[in-house]
């Protein structure tokens, strides 16, 4: 149709330029709204009027989608998943202190190390390590935490663009808290499958150090007594 004024002779318009021919004298919006033509209104007018409604049907569901992902709640849930996450690898962190903490009080006495100098460093570098890790737990559980924020936003972006293409308000509200859900249930999963590292390799080296000497130590004095004793016995 060009130009404006042929209301009624069988055409149809919308504001994306698309022309489809009808009998029925009324103009079709892309969103679904049948509208006829008003007396006197021309085909722009007619094409203004539906580019208006599309623009308002937008920014509805823009502002549904908005809605939907700035519910408190949503802050609440990621606020509770950064804390378990912090609780398993600080579980975690516990019982590697306890594990490194025994390794090391045996591996002392082994070597006859109890009450000294060295007992005292091994232990303090013992406390360092646990608040070392502890720092690092805390920096797992807010990156946790990020990365769930960035995977809403990244979500609440495609809807949003969506919503530009024609998505109508129920399904983007639908889409939306699927995404939530779904983005919550993917941080879990990465979070809870992963064993926080070892926090204490420091702790592990010197043990295993004190563990290789005392074996050397009980080879060399294997390999004297063979020598001493196959000796003798000739």
């Amino acid at each position: 149709m060009a130009g404006g004024g042929n209301i009624g002779k069988g055409n149809w318009a919308d504001p994306t330029g698309t022309i489809q021919k009808s009998g029925a004298g009324k103009w079709l919006d892309p969103l679904g709204f049948t509208k006829t033509a008003g007396q006197g209104e021309s085909a722009a007018d007619v094409a203004a009027r539906l580019e208006m409604e599309r623009q308002a049907a937008i920014k509805q569901t823009q502002a549904r989608v908005n809605n939907v992902f700035d519910n408190p709640r949503r802050a609440r849930d990621i606020a509770d998943f950064v804390a378990a996450v912090r609780t398993k690898n600080m579980d975690d962190l516990a019982r590697q202190n306890t594990d490194a903490a025994r390794e090391l009080k045996f591996s002392l006495a082994r070597g006859g190390l109890s009450g000294g100098s060295v007992n005292v460093d091994q232990n303090r570098r013992l406390a360092d390590d646990y608040n070392r890790g502890a720092l690092n737990v805390e920096s797992r559980a807010q990156g946790a935490g990020a990365q769930l924020e960035a995977a809403d936003q990244d979500a609440r972006a495609r809807l949003i663009q969506l919503a530009t293409s024609g998505l109508d308000t129920t399904t983007a509200a639908q889409q939306a808290a699927s995404g939530l859900r779904s983005n919550l249930e993917t941080a879990r999963s990465t979070a809870y499958g992963e064993d926080l590292a070892d926090q204490f390799t420091a702790i592990g080296s010197f043990v295993k150090n004190r563990r290789d000497e005392a074996n050397r130590r009980e080879a060399t004095r294997v390999s004297q007594v063979n020598l001493y004793g196959g000796g003798y016995g000739g």
